[in-house]
């Protein structure tokens, strides 16, 4: 039978919190007597309902040491990914991705959020603090202060210290739970947190991020009570062609048929997410109070230490952005960003590569070991030393770490590159006024991936992915540098000015930044088996914007047709060193399909409501005053 706590106390007052760290002595330079070897076979399970203040119960799942000799802190996960395996009588394989935290002893606890699996109420995709607005209200922040509040009171061998980690919403999670200021929540580890779904995950800049329509009914299809099996219907039938082998159709073909976003409704319904996508096309009140960002630009009491990679499919802006604001007003707050793709840091793969880019030896498991381990060690048991860097950043083209006392975004000397007429990309603007033509059809796509196999959700080497794949499309116009005399290295936000102009009255723009391998580079020894990296076309960063959003997110505008205009194509900060003998590379295109929808080009209101007669090819031009500004460090 399952048991039914009420908090101790309430939350009577809600401040933020938000710090950030990371750690860098290694467990060969601790006593190594904290470490008691423990597995999943010396923890005990129990399943517990805690009670919210208003009265909702809370599927919570605790493993605890079976040795009752010493006191142990919690770590803690809050999941709407479910806290599975359920009953008292199963145990998972793991009970963490770090073996070295399980081996020293903790108090793992999981709670399924309110509204998911096992937990009653009703959830809400990246809710907002109502508890701020309103003493009355719950959300995300009361359920955290309360369940806190429960496991102080109800735990035993509890040394009263609690700490918090979660990748992707669990991330953002964490982030909440920083912020609730309970006095017991000591540190926090937020890895690659969602800070919303305007531009980031679902929706980015304005445009739909179609590759998600596979898995959007897993997020937004509410259930009528608590369950341990799943209750969304991944519409299997639509997807596979052979469900058992898990065979889809043709990825690129499957949504190009349909093209237009009122052709998913066989999908997607009865999906209250997708309907609020749809309601809130612009960056609207509705957006914006879901917008985790401007919440966390406060003090904020826990230790905060924010991970993640530079390779990020998923969440890079709140990654980046989370940080950013919290460093502001918490001075002692770290950041950690690596190589890796979305929750690649839990990773154990002695050789990581991402796609066919080979980064490093041991990364993640070095990150684990050294920095996650120690930073819960010190901060929850008060052993081994603090972290000793605030800022320790990935050069993705060197392939090396390097740790900052301050964001060192955008702080040396800027390099201003122009989009040449004959396909050049170089640092004097030409003299006569022209421009680089192409036609965007939406019913002809630029595809954002080699392969048409069927994917559940973007596969993550794209990030990384050999461009060349593109080399014969006319609707993708390309500039590229000379050979580099000396390694540039690019560190913040590239700012890409783009003078744009276009047939019709509305337009997608793409901008990718690329790193061209040399012709006759030497294989390496770490090369992955049968790719050809002699003038190889890496994708460093790309950014995008759909057109009508140039201005302002809140009030899109048509284009007036064959006007040139200036649009800021927004690009995330990235570290990359290209090296002497590589060339930069950048790519304009209006469409990388179907990783997000196809704009109908023909300007309509709602692109949620257009239909496929609505979809117009146009001529599109970029000329030669468009610039790309690159931040480079000395």
């Amino acid at each position: 039978m399952q048991r039914i706590f009420k908090p101790y106390l309430l939350l009577s007052l809600y401040t933020l919190v938000f710090l950030f760290i990371s750690c860098g002595s290694s467990v060969e330079e601790q006593d190594q007597s904290i470490v008691n070897n423990f597995t999943v076979s010396d923890y005990s399970k129990s399943e517990v309902q805690i009670e919210m203040r208003d009265g909702k119960l809370l599927h919570t799942t605790i493993y605890s040491p079976k040795d009752t000799s010493q006191e142990y802190p919690v770590i803690i996960k809050r999941t709407p990914y479910s806290c599975a395996p359920y009953g008292e009588d199963t145990m998972p394989v793991n009970l963490s991705h770090n073996q070295h935290l399980v081996a020293s002893g903790y108090i793992f606890v999981f709670q399924d959020v309110r509204g998911r699996w096992n937990s009653e109420g009703v959830f809400e995709n990246v809710k907002p603090p109502y508890s701020l607005w309103d003493e009355n209200a719950t959300d995300e922040i009361t359920d955290s202060y309360d369940t806190f509040d429960w496991l102080v009171e109800h735990l035993e061998n509890f040394n009263g210290n609690i700490g918090q980690y979660g990748n992707s919403y669990p991330g953002m999670t964490t982030l909440i739970g920083a912020r609730s200021n309970h006095p017991n929540l000591k540190a926090v580890m937020a890895m690659a947190p969602v800070t919303n779904f305007y531009f980031e995950d679902f929706t980015r800049y304005g445009l739909f991020a179609m590759n998600y329509v596979p898995v959007l009914n897993a997020f937004g299809t509410f259930k009528d009570s608590p369950t341990t099996e799943a209750w969304y219907d991944m519409k299997d039938s639509i997807f596979y062609t052979n469900i058992e082998e898990k065979i889809g159709h043709p990825y690129y073909e499957f949504f190009r048929d349909r093209l237009a976003l009122t052709n998913f409704e066989d999908i997607l319904a009865d999906n209250v997410f997708w309907k609020n996508i749809k309601a809130h096309a612009n960056y609207d009140e509705f957006q914006e109070k879901r917008n985790w960002i401007n919440h966390i630009d406060t003090e904020m009491t826990p230790q905060i230490m924010v991970v993640g990679g530079w390779n990020d499919e998923q969440n890079l802006y709140g990654i980046v952005n989370s940080y950013t604001t919290i460093s502001k007003k918490n001075p002692e707050a770290q950041f950690v960003i690596g190589p890796w793709s979305h929750g690649h840091n839990k990773r154990l793969d002695s050789l990581y590569y991402l796609g066919d880019i080979y980064y490093g030896e041991g990364i993640s498991a070095k990150f684990q070991k050294d920095i996650e381990f120690t930073y819960f060690e010190h901060h929850l048991k008060n052993k081994g030393e603090a972290p000793d860097f605030k800022i320790k950043m990935f050069d993705m083209g060197l392939k090396a770490w390097q740790e900052f006392d301050e964001l060192p975004y955008n702080k040396g000397e800027e390099k201003t590159f122009y989009l040449g007429v004959g396909g050049t990309l170089s640092e004097e603007a030409e003299h006569q006024h022209g421009f680089t033509e192409y036609v965007s059809d939406p019913f002809n796509p630029v595809p954002y991936l080699a392969s048409n196999d069927f994917a559940r959700m973007a596969p993550k080497s794209y990030m990384t992915a050999d461009q060349r794949f593109l080399a014969d499309r006319e609707d993708v116009i390309t500039f590229t540098s000379e050979e580099l005399t000396e390694d540039l290295t690019v560190l913040g936000e590239v700012q890409a000015l783009i003078n744009f102009s276009t047939s019709l009255e509305d337009a997608d723009i793409y901008v990718k930044i690329i790193d061209v391998y040399p012709d006759n580079r030497a294989a390496e020894e770490n090369d992955r088996e049968g790719i050809d990296f002699m003038g190889y076309q890496q994708l460093v960063r790309v950014g995008y914007i759909r057109g009508r959003y140039r201005d302002s997110f809140s009030e899109p505008k048509p284009f007036i047709a064959n006007e040139p205009t200036v649009v800021k194509v927004p690009l995330i900060e990235v570290y990359h060193t290209f090296k002497q003998g590589h060339k930069i590379m950048v790519q304009i295109q209006s469409s990388m399909f179907p990783l997000f929808d196809m704009n109908p080009q023909n300007y309509v209101d709602d692109i949620y409501q257009a239909t496929k007669e609505d979809f117009k090819a146009s001529k599109h031009k970029v000329f030669n005053d468009s610039k790309l500004i690159f931040p480079i460090k000395k």
